[in-house]
């Protein structure tokens, strides 16, 4: 089967120039400067790790395609809110991971392989159409920011990632009827004009009789059975809230400071700021530095270096911080901005400084020398790590104290004791949840596995042993194993009533409708009964089978009912989440046998590319789960990654 698929993939090449495309545009793309070195682990999957370097060039390069959609419009808060970081980092994730699972299969990209592809890129060509010369192609790759050796170890992936996705498409079966299929969810497509009736209109007459909720409960008993259960009580010992019981003498951290030096030891490094214009496109580097100027004479005038950066700086991961790149050794920058940063003095503004990235102004903030950082600096620091490991001891302790105490009594007494413990202690709380499924937060603690695996591994009225979450440690009693059963209705009123009046409403809706459409088939206009309901007529774009209607949403009913029609005839009405539609289709196109014909083949490596695309994300997001993937602490605090996953310090 192996050798099959190998064989198959010199059949690759037209994936071959997807490929080489998209890597032109990753590696000539606009990337900004990084405070991170290369050489830092962000991220590792398996045996491979995402270092700052990358994570940095790949944020940048997205962050430029976004700038290029928006313009003006794209902001630093726009990047948070659209989680390019996290998108960056996911994206290498999964380049890494398609490196794995090349090896796995042997696959490899030859020498003659990688040398057709860089003579295939048209930037590497001059106009005569050969090959600009060996040292034209350093001298282009080095003012892009990569060496030959990393340039071409870029690229020899993207090869194997073509070859990956042949092999998956080489697996991949379309029949005739598929084919035909997606061809038309391709060319039927559809207008329609529409009024929507509100649910809402009708909530006054839409409520829920004991009788109506009783009867959905009786015919829904499967859909709504409770799942195991357990109610438990439980006190909590806050860590965070024994911080101002621990005190670390200035002795201990002194001998931390000796025993450790090597954490605190560190090589020359400068703290900078910089206001950066980007160059290229419609601005020239002579444009940039004209800018610039302007922008300098601000500074020297009296304006604060910070807000100027924050009004005009286009480099979106340090304009929010007033342009600051916090400290820096030699190798975390470009080679000009670290010469330019390297020879100022503290206080010196520098610039215009050229760079890959466009045109700089530079603030020099801070200096350390090479060498061990003083004490005072960083006593601090190790006070703060000393009181992390001291107040955990110190919680567990607590919580161990507790679940002694606790069990010398049971009943009431013990949940009189818990009561006591909290009133007594402001680092301890007491907890009385409603009943919680496997997996289901928790009141108090959120969704902690520990917590809920201990609750589910005791019987009623056990006590358990301290256990970890994230805000300290717990000691629980199980007041009530619920094992799973049909709910009365006390346990799910509020769910039942809101599903039967919902659907009262719609109906009430949809009956609406059905008047009006017999006021449609009498010879009325949409916009005559949308006038009578007080409605107005809605207008959708073009769609198509799995499509979305404008102003619906998702809305795969009035889909297929629409491209069931002809233009003119009318649909409905249709129950929506919001209530009821009745619509007019306007515009309809069909499947064209003919055209279907003539475009057979494109059509087959259309879907065949996309089916693969989908498999290749499946084989992504099992192998995913199967390595897992470990995130350093710097790297989720530096780019904002919230709930990221397993992190190492």
């Amino acid at each position: 089967m192996l050798k099959t698929m190998r064989e198959n993939v010199r059949h690759f090449h037209w994936i071959l120039w997807l490929v080489i495309i998209a890597f032109i545009a990753i590696a000539f793309g606009s990337f900004g400067p990084s405070n991170f070195s290369d050489a830092r682990g962000a991220a590792t999957v398996g045996d491979q790790e995402v270092t700052f370097g990358e994570l940095q060039r790949q944020y940048e390069s997205l962050e430029s395609r976004y700038r290029q959609m928006f313009g003006d419009q794209w902001s630093a808060e726009m990047a948070q809110q659209f989680g390019v970081a996290r998108q960056a980092l996911d994206q290498l994730i999964s380049r890494k991971i398609l490196l794995l699972e090349a090896r796995r299969l042997g696959l490899t990209v030859t020498k003659a392989e990688l040398q057709k592809a860089i003579l295939d890129i048209p930037a590497f060509k001059g106009a005569d159409g050969n090959f600009i010369g060996e040292d034209n192609y350093g001298s282009l790759l080095q003012s892009n920011g990569y060496t030959v050796e990393s340039f071409e170890a870029a690229l020899r992936e993207d090869l194997l990632f073509g070859k990956i996705a042949q092999v998956l498409q080489q697996n991949l079966y379309l029949s005739d009827a598929d084919l035909e299929e997606a061809y038309r969810q391709q060319v039927e497509r559809a207008k329609i004009r529409y009024v929507q009736m509100p649910a809402a209109r009708f909530s006054d007459e839409a409520k829920a009789s004991q009788e109506e909720m009783e009867a959905y409960l009786a015919t829904h008993l499967e859909e709504l059975t409770l799942p195991a259960q357990r109610q438990v009580k439980y006190v909590l010992v806050d860590r965070n809230l024994m911080r101002d019981r621990v005190e670390i003498p200035q002795d201990e951290l002194r001998a931390y400071y000796k025993d450790h030096a090597s954490e605190f030891t560190t090589d020359e490094q400068v703290r900078a700021s910089h206001i950066l214009l980007r160059t290229g496109g419609e601005r020239s580097v002579e444009e940039a530095k004209t800018e610039l100027a302007a922008i300098r004479a601000r500074i020297e005038a009296g304006e604060d270096f910070a807000q100027v950066a924050r009004q005009t700086s286009e480099d979106p991961g340090s304009a929010q911080r007033g342009g600051d790149l916090d400290f820096f050794g030699r190798g975390a920058m470009v080679p000009q901005f670290e010469e330019a940063a390297f020879n100022a003095q503290v206080g010196d503004l520098v610039g215009p400084v050229e760079s890959p990235f466009g045109v700089h102004l530079i603030k020099v903030t801070d200096r350390r020398e090479a060498g061990e950082r003083p004490f005072d600096e960083v006593k601090d620091q190790i006070r703060f790590k000393l009181a992390q490991d001291r107040v955990t001891d110190l919680a567990r302790e607590r919580a161990a104290q507790l679940a002694s105490e606790l069990q010398g009594v049971a009943g009431d007494a013990r949940v009189e004791a818990m009561r006591a413990a909290a009133e007594g202690d402001a680092a301890v709380f007491f907890y009385e949840p409603p009943p919680f499924a496997s997996g289901d937060p928790v009141a108090g603690i959120g969704r902690a596995p520990a917590f809920t695996e201990a609750a589910f591994g005791l019987g009623a009225g056990d006590l358990s042993t301290p256990v970890e979450v994230p805000r300290g440690f717990v000691v629980l009693e199980v007041e009530q194993a619920l094992e799973p059963r049909a709910p009365q209705l006390s346990d799910v009123e509020t769910q039942v009533r809101q599903r039967v009046e919902g659907e009262k409403r719609r109906e009430l809706a949809k009956q609406r409708l059905a008047a009006a459409k017999a006021e449609l088939d009498a010879g009325a206009t949409l916009d005559q009964v949308a006038d009578e309901l007080q409605l107005s007529v809605q207008e959708s774009d073009e769609f198509g089978v799995g499509g979305t209607v404008s102003g619906l949403g998702q809305a795969p009913g009035v889909v297929r009912a629409a491209l069931g029609l002809d233009e003119g005839q009318v649909g409905g009405p249709l129950s929506t989440p919001q209530g009821a539609v009745l619509f007019q289709v306007s515009e309809r196109t069909r499947f064209d046998p003919a055209g279907f014909a003539a475009a057979r083949e494109q059509t087959r490596q259309q879907v065949l590319q996309q089916r693969g695309q989908l498999l290749q994300a499946s084989l992504i997001e099992q192998r995913r789960q199967e390595l897992g993937v470990t995130y350093s602490r710097q790297a989720i605090e530096r780019f904002n990654l919230d709930g990221a996953g397993s992190a190492e310090s």
